[in-house]
């Protein structure tokens, strides 16, 4: 008797949970399709199939806008198929049939333990929120399964700001990863280098904002530039030097070699999760993060190109879409948002002979064109690189793979384009949604990535060294604050990745901590009769390895000229940009009075700036 009504109980439990798991499903899809209008231009191949989970990768056939006024373009709803119900239904079936099979107590147990999990975490991110508002100068307790890394050191700063100082502006980061200067066709609009590459959706984003065309990264290479993307400074500063994880492989247990105590200080994303803001992450991180991912959305992908997920195989720029879409049809309509979506493509994988795999769809893009070579992409130039570039160099070795014959180049840059392409038609969908939302007025639209790109110049591939194919990145903003006037035009300061934190908290109406060390951009263009922007700027890259694979490498970066330091070696060069914007020619052994006394300034303003750059003063470059 008493073990029926066990087994009628176990039943009775097992049945509840069923009814609950399926009525979740169906709340998911409901607001989903409720929320989820998508213009009569746009097939957003990722959001619809995130929903049907096909077999196969839809065509991209997308035509998309290529103005972003507030005029609304009108749409249809999103409606699902009786195929998509059917579908659904017949998998409702097949899971029904599977669970009467198991041991209902069982999993009954492993649910009650994962929403006791689940409660457990959610107290901890409520104490911690909680905390935050208290005045008390204890230091905060770390979270009892915490780890080392991941745990507050002393007392966090307080950074929450008064309400009536906020702007309320939502904030979009498109963050693409390995885009030199040029990967843009706008770019080539003004200096016509390829007239083969398109990038419509950018190009008209930066006629309707501002391009920065001397923008550059203080380190080029993906972590370090995304750790100085999320706290304003320097490597030096923020000693964040290795990488989580390769080639999309889960992250290692090891934890970073060092992580400065006020990374969570300093963390933007923290700084407007606090200030009230929606907060997501849709794609690459780069880097174990030493403070807790807080954040309202946050999807990771990172190293791969083609990848199943359920039923369906995604192509990753696909996916980075989809989430992204997903983000904005999901977020709460009574608070401001901000949103990073960071993007994998360009960025080969490296492990795959094939190293860059755009989507299927693509592959007629570019099919017939011709590929310029670069004029620098010569044994010439490679011969000319400093005596310990040797084929022992992981750029060089990069080189062999992707470039070391014509077919080969032409191959993997139409690829590169394809890829670069689709990240643009990404964009497109993501800046409709945002359109059909009524929500562009009050967004401000950042476009930018993490690095430069060699495509054979210098006999090299790939980035970390200080020649301009490598430190020079896009940069296009478009904000609703800008005068018609300023729309559509170029700016040719320099910018670096060290502005782009202080720049997303101003937009936001938050003071950037005084210990980051870049400016906020808007004032380029809100107040452009201002003079005091920098002039140079110190760049810095660690050795990876070993110095035979990747040397360290520093710089002085001017726009007449550039002075190189190679500290592995102690070995100094010097180029005059304006004579030899190839940086093909090392002026360091010339004679000429005017080169001589160039290098000695030089060398005198680079030591001055390495300082500051290198000590703990507060200041800003």
């Amino acid at each position: 008797m008493a073990s029926t009504a066990i087994s009628s109980l176990g039943m009775l439990l097992w049945i509840f949970t069923f009814i609950l798991l399926v009525s979740l499903v169906y709340i998911n899809i409901n607001a989903v399709i409720r929320g989820g209008q998508l213009p009569k231009n746009v097939v957003n191949n990722g959001f619809a199939s995130l929903l049907e989970q096909s077999k196969t990768t839809t065509a991209k056939g997308a035509t998309v806008a290529t103005s972003f006024s507030s005029e609304s373009n009108g749409g249809a709803s999103y409606k699902g198929n009786s195929q998509t119900i059917e579908g659904m239904e017949a998998e409702i079936e097949a899971l029904r049939k599977t669970k009467a099979k198991l041991d209902a107590e069982l999993r009954i147990g492993q649910m009650e333990e994962k929403i006791h999990s689940l409660n457990q975490e959610f107290q901890q991110w409520e104490g911690k929120f909680n905390n935050l508002y208290k005045s008390d100068t204890k230091p905060k307790q770390a979270p009892a399964n915490s780890s080392p890394l991941l745990s507050p050191v002393g007392e966090k700063k307080q950074h929450k700001v008064d309400s009536k100082d906020l702007t309320g502006m939502n904030i979009l980061l498109l963050y693409a990863d390995d885009w030199t200067h040029h990967t843009l066709s706008s770019y080539h609009q003004t200096k016509p280098l390829n007239t083969i590459l398109k990038t419509p959706i950018l190009d008209a984003l930066a006629a309707d904002g501002i391009r920065f065309t001397h923008n550059c990264v203080t380190t080029s290479v993906c972590w370090i530039s995304r750790a100085t993307l999320y706290t304003g400074q320097y490597m030096s500063r923020h000693k964040t030097t290795k990488p989580c994880c390769w080639s999309g492989l889960p992250k290692t247990k090891g934890q970073l070699d060092y992580v400065p105590d006020n990374w969570s200080e300093l963390s933007f994303y923290e700084l407007l999760k606090e200030n009230g803001y929606h907060v997501g992450h849709a794609g690459k991180w780069g880097i174990h993060l030493p403070f807790h991912k807080n954040l309202d959305f946050n999807v990771e992908d990172d190293g791969w190109h083609y990848r199943k997920i359920g039923k369906k195989l995604w192509h990753i720029t696909e996916k980075n879409e989809a989430d992204a879409l997903r983000f904005l049809a999901t977020r709460p309509k009574d608070k401001p948002f901000f949103l990073n979506v960071a993007f994998f493509a360009t960025h080969a994988k490296d492990s795959d002979i094939r190293q860059y795999m755009p989507q299927e769809s693509s592959m007629e893009w570019y099919k017939d064109d011709t590929i310029p070579v670069p004029p620098t992409a010569t044994q010439e130039a490679w011969e000319k690189m400093p005596y310990f570039f040797t084929n022992e160099n992981e750029g060089r070795t990069r080189w062999g793979v992707r470039y070391s014959n014509y077919t080969l180049h032409q191959t993997m840059m139409k690829n590169y384009y394809r890829m670069a392409t689709e990240v643009d038609a990404a964009c497109g969908a993501i800046l409709e949604e945002l359109r059909r939302q009524d929500a562009l007025n009050n967004t401000v639209i950042i476009f930018t990535t993490d690095n430069g790109n060699f495509h054979s110049e210098h006999g090299l591939a790939d980035k970390w060294y200080p020649h301009q194919e490598s430190i020079r990145v896009p940069l296009i903003i478009h904000d609703p604050r800008m005068a018609d006037s300023v729309k559509g035009t170029t700016n040719d300061e320099f910018t670096l990745n060290i502005d782009l934190a202080p720049t997303i908290l101003r937009a936001a109406g938050i003071p950037a901590p005084d210990k980051m060390h870049g400016r906020d951009m808007s004032e380029l263009y809100l107040s452009p009769d201002r003079t005091d922007w920098r002039k140079e700027f110190f760049y810095e890259h660690p050795v990876i390895n070993t110095k035979r694979y990747v040397p360290a490498s520093e710089a002085l970066v001017r726009k007449d000229y550039k002075y190189m330091y190679w500290p592995d070696y102690k070995y100094e060069q010097l180029f005059d940009l304006k004579v030899d914007p190839g940086e093909i020619n090392d002026l360091f052994q010339s004679t000429n009075p005017e080169h001589k006394q160039q290098l000695d300034y030089m060398r005198e303003r680079f030591n001055e700036l390495k300082h500051l750059v290198k000590s703990d003063e507060v200041v800003t470059l």
